[in-house]
């Protein structure tokens, strides 16, 4: 029996139909007349709660003040409590319906982490059936393995719903006409995307970091025949090259050191969706062999393993690089070029497009002044004026950050260019992107930015032409290990 409610405690996914089971189970390892399995928010207000006695017959009312003391010491030291002959007497009048009789309680915590989540309780008014130390520490073995299974399943709960919701969302936001875009590039991209959204075509967006990349990707996957299946990113520059093949293709237990349980990949997760592979310009040579593979067969094999794996996905990849000159390089395959680059779509910074400007900062005012609970009403024309003449090195993203500190920051109904930051008034046409100080310290301040600034690009550039090999890198840059190494954890 204990085999198989700690086989079964792990299969189940329904949150209720879990409790019941682990309810009745309780009942037959311990002998107990009553049984309560309570599971609670971080306020210890129960969210889930079901109590049973020795027949099996729910317990619509199981609530008295011993067990209501008992309860509350667990949840508020998360320690277990085992007694035997309590005996139930009340003052006055009133007494409870076990009164004048003894009782044996064992109460436990569902932990997780430290955190209580919930109790199991058991009671006996037998005095042939006292609970023994031997049966305390038997449920707070099982009380941990439910403690698990119960935050899983509450997670999945969790999950399932945030993703119907997610979808729902997702479908009103990422209409087409819903993606902002006035100037005549981002038309001509809106069509095209409008045209290929409901095929299995590949994708390949290029585009600055911060133009939106991943937005017209996830526009493409949510208009399509795929939208009710996974859309799952991966950066393929934020993530080692040694871990990338293993987060995209998955391994078996045992693959590798630390490999302690088998894990799906990326590839596997996505299977009937899209897969989103931004950066794609930063993955190694060996792993656009695999990718190439994968996109004439539609087949992977996961790491630590020789069986074949199909997967039904479709493929958007994204760069900031100019792709075509890493083909000329021969740091990128041109046979996978071509093959991810069926739909070219070029998104153009946010400077080249400056009709844009105006409609991004307004809806992003919409978007804040709901978010934070202010009433802006919109944004005056200098600003705007202010704001289309800045050059945006941080593209999309930095405006929408822009907007986001000036509703923060406003006073008035009208965002003004009192709540804008310097660096946009200092350097409103001016391309330099350095922002003036007024005094010696802020100088000084700039100044450490700066050179932080500088510091940051010359890591990231020297990382990049060499693979993230900090040996390799380091010789061309000129400087001991040990000192790109320091940078490296400054800059981490």
């Amino acid at each position: 029996m204990l085999y198989e409610l700690s086989t079964a405690i792990y299969s189940e996914t329904d949150i209720n139909i879990l409790l019941d089971m682990v309810v009745d189970s309780l009942l037959d390892l311990f002998s107990a007349e009553k049984a309560l399995l309570e599971i609670s928010n971080q306020k210890n207000s129960p969210i889930f709660t079901i109590g049973k006695d020795k027949e099996r017959k729910t317990l619509e009312e199981f609530d008295d003040k011993i067990k209501a003391l008992i309860m509350e010491n667990v949840y508020s030291t998360g320690n277990s409590i085992c007694m035997a002959n309590i005996l139930d007497s009340e003052s006055g009048d009133e007494k409870d319906e076990l009164s004048d009789s003894t009782r044996s309680v064992l109460c436990v915590p569902l932990k997780s982490k430290e955190q209580v989540l919930g109790a199991i309780y058991l009671e006996n008014a037998d005095t042939d059936s006292i609970f023994s130390s031997e049966d305390a520490n038997l449920l707070i073995s099982l009380a941990e393995r439910i403690a698990q299974a119960v935050e899983n399943n509450l997670l999945l709960s969790e999950l399932k719903h945030s993703q119907e919701k997610l979808l729902e969302d997702l479908r009103e936001k990422f209409e087409f006409d819903e993606i902002i875009g006035n100037s005549s590039q981002m038309v001509e991209i809106l069509k095209t995307v409008a045209d290929v959204a409901d095929t299995d075509a590949t994708v390949l967006i290029e585009g600055e970091s911060g133009t939106g990349k991943e937005l017209l990707a996830r526009a493409t996957h949510f208009n399509s025949g795929r939208s009710k299946k996974p859309f799952v990113t991966i950066n393929c520059a934020a993530i080692p090259e040694t871990l990338l093949e293993s987060e995209l293709f998955g391994y078996e237990k045992g693959a590798f050191t630390g490999a302690t349980q088998k894990k799906p990949g990326k590839f596997e997760i996505a299977n009937g969706g899209t897969i989103f592979l931004d950066e794609i310009g930063e993955m190694s040579s060996l792993l656009q062999v695999k990718i190439l593979r994968f996109l004439q067969s539609h087949e992977f094999e996961a790491l630590g393993s020789n069986k074949v794996k199909r997967s039904d996905i479709r493929i958007i990849a994204a760069t900031n690089k100019d792709l075509f000159s890493r083909v000329k390089e021969e740091e990128f395959r041109e046979d996978l070029y071509y093959r991810i680059n069926v739909i070219n779509l070029k998104l153009p910074p946010l400077r080249e497009r400056r009709l844009d400007i105006a409609p991004l900062a307004e809806s992003f005012a919409r978007d804040f002044s709901e978010k934070l609970g202010k009433k802006i009403e919109g944004i005056d024309n200098e600003v705007l004026n202010l704001l289309s003449r800045y050059h945006f090195p941080g593209n999309i993203r930095e405006l929408e950050n822009i907007i986001e500190r000036a509703v923060i920051l406003a006073k008035n109904p009208l965002i003004t260019r009192d709540d804008l930051p310097k660096n946009i008034l200092n350097n409103s046409g001016d391309d330099s992107g350095i922002e003036i100080p007024e005094n010696y310290q802020e100088l000084k301040t700039l100044r450490k930015k700066v050179v932080e600034e500088v510091e940051k690009k010359f890591i990231k550039n020297i990382l990049e032409k060499n693979k993230n090999n900090i040996s390799r890198a380091a010789k061309e840059a000129n400087m001991h290990r040990v000192e790109l190494q320091r940078l490296l954890k400054k800059h981490r």
